[in-house]
């Protein structure tokens, strides 16, 4: 069986088991295994110098996307709440509290923080003004947790322990 890759304009539009006809379309025949690989995952190979190649620039992609779909990701406060009482034992309040007693926040800074936990949604990308700061790692930061231990939250509806899989969905 032959297998062909199709390219206009100097990118893969589509691939299948017969040439495709049509004004600027070319056709590129490759083995089953390419074939195959495409068909799994569309942004591994681009179409370089007359040629199928790996994209050089894949992996950054895969993550750039990654983080542009865990970013996107929210939460209720309810949920981030809920999370927070199994975790931590503790409340909004109970945080509020903590990090004025045990972190030295001023109240200026918790009345901010008390701000952000009142919103109607917590958005996984949402960054401090003026930064590329999230504020979700920021707070999480202040509770001993890291910035994978958040997308997990907001993957899994719960803060992660010792027991927690990886972050695989």
């Amino acid at each position: 069986m032959t297998y062909y890759m199709m390219i206009e304009d100097g990118n893969i539009i589509g691939a299948g088991q017969c040439p495709c006809i049509g004004e600027n379309i070319k056709n590129i025949e490759v083995t089953e295994e390419l074939y195959n690989s495409w068909k799994e995952d569309k942004d591994r190979y681009i179409y370089s110098d007359g040629e199928i190649v790996e994209n050089p620039d894949y992996e950054q992609e895969k993550a750039r996307k990654e983080r542009e779909r865990l970013d996107a990701l929210t939460l209720t406060p309810s949920d981030v709440e809920r999370a927070l009482l199994a975790a931590k034992g503790m409340d909004f309040d109970d945080m509020k509290k903590y990090l004025k007693e045990e972190k030295g926040y001023s109240d200026a800074q918790i009345k901010v923080i008390g701000v952000e936990l009142r919103a109607s949604d917590f958005f996984r990308g949402a960054t401090i003004k003026g930064t590329n700061i999230r504020i979700v790692d920021t707070i999480g930061a202040l509770l001993g947790y890291s910035s994978e231990d958040m997308d997990y939250l907001f993957i899994h509806k719960e803060l992660p322990n010792d027991e927690s899989p990886d972050i695989v969905q």
